[in-house]
């Protein structure tokens, strides 16, 4: 596929990036302003100013695009021809590999400011409960994934069904409970945040079950990956190993070493460029070694933030450096670039595709609620800490799409089974804070009053 884009120099390539950032942030901006005035989260807005940018609506089913302005260079872009679509034009392939790339820096730094927040000392005598909870909010949705799959197994949802590169049935069940076991770690935390209660217990025990279904997830994804691909064992075993030597590695090696470097003595009252850069070197390192593994970069963002030695002018330093850039200019474009890969008119004008993505999405909301709520009450959480933690895990927020793309370009999915994900994220993740508010614990309401909103 790649032989097949287009070449253009690099200086048109870097005016299309740009170009696109500000078209980007403009339009996330006014969407997720107007999310924010109907009482959602702005990152439902964002997902939502992603697919509006895409080929659901500026593609060329809907509108060709005959002659745009010759500054754009489509010409070039497009291979030749002027035609084609908005979307196509203002965001070529070439375009869009940097958009992804800038996309996902700001998942692994956003996450390691989470990392960097999170506060051991609120785990205290939850960390039963957050194991419990996180193989059952994981196990769940994997275990009704193989349920579902009868439903979705045909020519609508499955990639090459019916062809001798069709995936395996095993394959495209574990992608699909990947897809089901997703917790979205980054909205999760900021819906937290937005709410004032992230530095409270219950946010904190919702913030570590969060990164441990990241894990549990992203591994359900390698090894659902290698399944449909004929992979060899050891690959799945390597997997696995390296998660676990990486973890002991990066907790148990690599954060006394930053302790003893990074005294209070020694950084003073103000976070010298030699100590941000190396801090900055250590998450980016952390995210390289998850990304290898296979658990992926934000996992590696948020385990680098946990292992910075905890100095209130390291966190505020941090945070007041990296947050604006991260959560306001850059996670916009990972949203928008997803949603440029997600097209709802491949769904075509029949009603046969509403029944399976129906289901997906019932499946996805039942078998997450249920699972937290079952396993969080085995783990020694109340009722009502299950409850509402299962509520919290249901959002989905952005790694439905991250998952789908895998799945997508693996060769599993149909790009109408991808479309199904965005529809799951975006009903997941719009429902997550109203429920939140209604089953939240009260004392978590009331300990959480006087948090600063963010």
């Amino acid at each position: 596929m790649l032989a097949m884009v287009p070449s253009l120099p690099a200086d048109q390539v870097v005016a299309f990036v740009l170009l696109d950032v500000v078209v980007i942030l403009a339009v996330a901006r006014l969407v997720g302003g107007l999310a924010l005035r109907v009482g959602q989260p702005r990152v439902v807005g964002e997902i939502v100013a992603g697919v509006l940018l895409g080929p659901s609506l500026l593609g060329a089913t809907i509108f060709t695009w005959t002659s745009p302005p010759s500054f754009l260079a489509c010409d070039r872009a497009l291979g030749g021809t002027a035609a084609g679509s908005i979307t196509g034009c203002l965001f070529p392939p070439q375009a869009q590999t940097g958009l992804n790339l800038l996309g996902q820096l700001a998942l692994i730094l956003f996450m390691f400011l989470v990392g960097i927040e999170l506060d051991p000392a609120a785990l205290r005598g939850k960390v039963k409960g957050i194991v419990t909870l996180s193989f059952g909010v994981v196990a769940v949705p994997i275990a009704s994934a193989f349920v579902l799959v009868p439903v979705l197994w045909n020519e609508r949802f499955v990639a090459a069904f019916g062809t001798e590169k069709e995936p395996s049935q095993l394959g495209f069940a574990l992608m699909v409970g990947a897809m089901l076991s997703v917790t979205a770690f980054p909205v999760a935390v900021r819906i937290l945040q937005e709410k004032g209660v992230a530095s409270t217990t219950f946010g904190a025990v919702g913030i570590a079950t969060a990164a441990v279904v990241t894990v549990l997830m992203f591994l359900t994804v390698g090894v659902a990956r290698g399944v449909a691909v004929s992979a060899p064992p050891s690959v799945h075993v390597w997997r696995v190993v390296g998660t676990i030597a990486y973890l002991a590695v990066a907790l148990g090696v690599l954060r006394p070493l930053l302790a003893r470097w990074f005294t209070a003595e020694r950084v003073g009252t103000t976070l010298k460029g030699d100590h941000f850069a190396v801090l900055v070197a250590v998450v980016m390192a952390s995210a390289y070694t998850a990304d290898r593994i296979g658990i992926h970069g934000i996992v590696g963002g948020f385990i680098g933030g946990v292992v910075v030695p905890r100095l209130p002018v390291i966190a505020a330093a941090m945070s007041q450096r990296l947050s604006e850039v991260a959560v306001t200019f850059l996670l916009p474009i990972f949203l928008a670039y997803s949603g440029l890969r997600t097209d709802f008119t491949k769904l075509g004008l029949t009603w046969a595709w509403v029944p399976g993505i129906a289901a997906f999405v019932a499946v996805a909301v039942a078998s997450k609620w249920l699972g937290g709520l079952l396993f969080g009450r085995v783990g020694g959480l109340t009722w009502s800490e299950s409850n509402a933690l299962g509520v919290l895990m249901n959002c989905r927020g952005l790694l439905p799409l991250v998952v789908a793309l895998v799945a997508l370009n693996a060769g599993v999915i149909s790009p109408q089974m991808q479309v199904g994900a965005v529809v799951m994220a975006l009903v997941t993740t719009a429902m997550t804070g109203p429920l939140v508010d209604r089953f939240m614990p009260r004392a978590t309401v009331t300990s959480g009053a006087g948090s600063v909103r963010r």
